[in-house]
Order: structure tokens, then C-alpha cells, then sequence
């Protein structure tokens, strides 16, 4: 596998070093599936959208993600590790506002109705809206770690923090985080990782793991460095 840099360097990917680093790393691909060694295995299940996903990571530093919705299996992603921001970005979102404005749906016309008596069918519509609000807040939560190309706000795959119990989360995002460190150890400093990371891109825009606009915004964020 080749990449053509400024149509003048031209570099090898599937044999590639780096000079005074006493290392070389065979083949920047994803290795064939008979010789994957799985290290870890973690499976969520998200019953109200009827969706399951299983992630794998093998051989250290490469994470398999597939996925069924609706009982429909879907493609299974393959992600090079070494190329995932070191952290993940942690979204939460627990909607407070309409937890809120559901109190004060209940709370004030109470304190209404304790000063001044009115009929209490009118406390009905209050009462019914906070209830839906409540739900809705519920329903529409979020909580998730999202794991984004390196060099990018381009999430490649996400770990919902509320479909399964915070200590095997935790655990998961650690084992996910050492394979990233693990991967990122034969990666070159500066402007050297260019080709291997827009290559690896490439891969996964291909694969439909991210979009052509993605990869368009992540290759031109390398290329600016």
C-alpha cells in the first residue's frame, strides 16, 4: 500500500520504519481474522431502540464493533486503535431543564392551591404535563464516551454509559485506552505519521465507518500540521 505525498514522496505502508527507532512495524493493516488473538469482549443491549453491540478488541491494539438493530446484523467495523485520541470525549446529558419545569409544574400550583382553593380538577393539567415531562427527560438522557479519530472531533465509535452497569464501563474504557496507548508506541512524531494516519482513514471511509465529508475533514486537519 502506497501514499503519494505532494506528488513528489512516496511512501510504503506495508513495510514501513523509521530511521533510529529499532523498530519495524510489518504491514500497517488490519491483520487476517485467522490470527486475531481476542483480548477482551464487551456486548451492550439497548432494549427501548432493540439494538446490540459487541466490541472486540484483538491483537492489542484493534477494536471489532458489531452491531445488530432490529435483529438486522449490520457490517462489523474493524478500527485501529492507533489512530484514536487517547481519551474519549464523555457526553452527558441527563435533561435537568425538563426535570426542572416538571417540578414547577407540580410544586407551584400546590403552593397556588394551598393559598388560594380552587377546584382541584385544575391541578390535572399540571400534574398530567410534568408526568410527560418526566418521561421525556428519562427517555431522551444521554450519557456516552465517544472515541474520536486522532487529530479530529470525528467520533468512530461510542460506548453508552447508561446501557450497562458504571464499573464494567469503566473497566472497558480502560482495556479500550491501554490498547490505544499500545498502538500509539511504534507511532512516529510530527509530520512521519501523516501518511500512515490518512492511509489508515481512508481504510475506514471504505469501510463506511466514516463518511467521504469525514474523512475530507480529518485528512485536511493532517495535512495542516
Amino acid at each position: 500500500m502506497n501514499v503519494v505525498m505532494d506528488q513528489a514522496e512516496n511512501i510504503n505502508l506495508d513495510n514501513w520504519s523509521l530511521p533510529g527507532y529499532g523498530m519495524q512495524r510489518q504491514s500497517w493493516g488490519v491483520p487476517p481474522k485467522d490470527t486475531w488473538r481476542v483480548e477482551n469482549k464487551f456486548r451492550q443491549t439497548n432494549a427501548r431502540s432493540k439494538t446490540s453491540t459487541l466490541f472486540k478488541r484483538f491483537n492489542g491494539h484493534y477494536i471489532a464493533v458489531q452491531s445488530h438493530r432490529r435483529k438486522k446484523e449490520l457490517p462489523e467495523q474493524i478500527i485501529d486503535l492507533t489512530f484514536v485520541e487517547p481519551q474519549p470525549r464523555e457526553v452527558k446529558d441527563y435533561r435537568y431543564t425538563l426535570w426542572f419545569v416538571a417540578t414547577c409544574l407540580l410544586t407551584i400550583p400546590a403552593i397556588v392551591y394551598s393559598l388560594v382553593p380552587f377546584s382541584p380538577l385544575w391541578l390535572g393539567v399540571p400534574v398530567i404535563t410534568a408526568l410527560i415531562l418526566m418521561v421525556a427527560a428519562v427517555r431522551l438522557r444521554r450519557h456516552h464516551f465517544d472515541f474520536l479519530a486522532l487529530n479530529s472531533d470525528v467520533v468512530l465509535f461510542r460506548v453508552d454509559a447508561l446501557a450497562s452497569d458504571q464499573a464494567r464501563v469503566g473497566a472497558f474504557l480502560e482495556t479500550v485506552c491501554a490498547g490505544i496507548s499500545l498502538g500509539q508506541r511504534d507511532l512516529p512524531e510530527g509530520k512521519q505519521r501523516v501518511p500512515l494516519a490518512v492511509a489508515e482513514m481512508r481504510r475506514l471511509h471504505k469501510e463506511g465507518v466514516i463518511t467521504g465529508a469525514q474523512y475530507e475533514i480529518i485528512k485536511k486537519n493532517w495535512f495542516a500540521l
